[in-house]
């Protein structure tokens, strides 16, 4: 059995003398962080009243014409496809980043639980190799996920063809069409719901299967089999040290809410008068500090978390012999 105990004071006794794994942390929270700054940052530049419900229902009900977009197909194609271009770079670097932050977290650990002293540099490149591993465990790992999407759309969209054919015959009973729609909707609902449950096994999984590649340097099919094996036989380990890491993520996430939202609330008026104004100014002053903080707390939760993790899997593994 693991003690939580040492676990945790390892981890922590590591997280103090190697610094720079806050910054690495603070990288596998990224996304939370840029989008916390474009918040912050745009808003202020776009007109208040835009954030509010009742100036567009004004505008609709007084018989304003909102402004609309008269473009030609070919023009609205070029704008779809840029838009899915950037979006799928977007993703693609944030992706690489977290992941060379998760696996440089996990060199490092590797490095001091095995008497080495753990190097910036020397972990990053640790990370680059693992790279094409964790690629292909998270491709194999989310497959499923994404075919069940897939199914989900195509369930939605021939539910919505089939209701239209309907409608369009003369002699189809209302009903049936109902009948059609409901059940096609009941599909994709019950579909659905198979989500949350599937991704939060597929995270859990994935972490577990990056750490078996890279403490057994294990290849993909080996470290995905081995994978379960270790579930198999340290199940109920595993799911009281999830339970408490999870936990105490989600006791720190309150927490940090329960600072920082009086504070946020507070500026909210000055921040909406823009930075031209002296309160304006502090209070954006105020509120990126407020973020900075908090990314850089979770980032030191992200890699207590993925320390405490290798720590116990190759406890478990190297040590424990499954």
């Amino acid at each position: 059995m693991i003690d939580h105990g040492r676990l945790f004071s390892q981890t922590l006794e590591m997280l103090w003398r190697r610094k720079f794994l806050w910054l690495l942390g603070l990288l596998m929270g990224i996304n939370g962080l840029v989008f916390s700054l474009l918040r912050l940052f745009v808003r202020p530049l776009l007109p208040g009243q835009w954030f509010e419900p009742d100036y567009w229902l004004s505008l609709t009900q007084n018989g304003a014409v909102l402004p609309t977009l008269s473009l030609e197909p070919g023009q609205l194609w070029r704008y779809v496809l840029g838009s899915s271009i950037l979006l799928f770079v977007y993703t693609v670097v944030f992706w690489v980043v977290v992941t060379v932050a998760e696996g440089a977290i996990i060199g490092a650990a590797l490095e001091e639980a095995n008497g080495r002293t753990p190097r910036l540099g020397h972990v990053i490149h640790l990370a680059l190799g693992y790279l094409g591993r964790f690629a292909a465990i998270d491709a194999a790992v989310f497959l499923p996920l994404f075919i069940l999407m897939l199914g989900m759309l195509a369930v939605a969209l021939l539910s919505t063809v089939v209701v239209a054919y309907l409608t369009l015959q003369t002699d189809t009973d209302a009903r049936t069409a109902i009948t059609v729609f409901t059940v096609g909707w009941l599909c994709v609902l019950s579909l659905g719901c198979c989500i949350p449950p599937l991704t939060i096994g597929a995270i859990w999984y994935r972490t577990l299967a990056f750490r078996d590649a890279a403490v057994l340097n294990h290849g993909v099919r080996e470290a995905m089999r081995h994978t379960r094996q270790v579930i198999r036989v340290r199940f109920g380990e595993l799911i009281a040290l999830t339970a408490l890491l999870y936990g105490l993520s989600y006791l720190l996430g309150w927490l940090l809410s329960f600072l920082s939202w009086p504070i946020v609330a507070l500026t909210a008026v000055p921040l909406a008068a823009g930075m031209t104004s002296v309160g304006g100014f502090l209070a954006l002053a105020l509120n990126l500090l407020i973020t900075l903080f908090v990314a850089l707390v979770q980032g030191v939760a992200h890699a207590f978390t993925a320390v405490a993790w290798t720590l116990a899997y190759r406890e478990m593994t190297v040590i424990g012999h499954p």
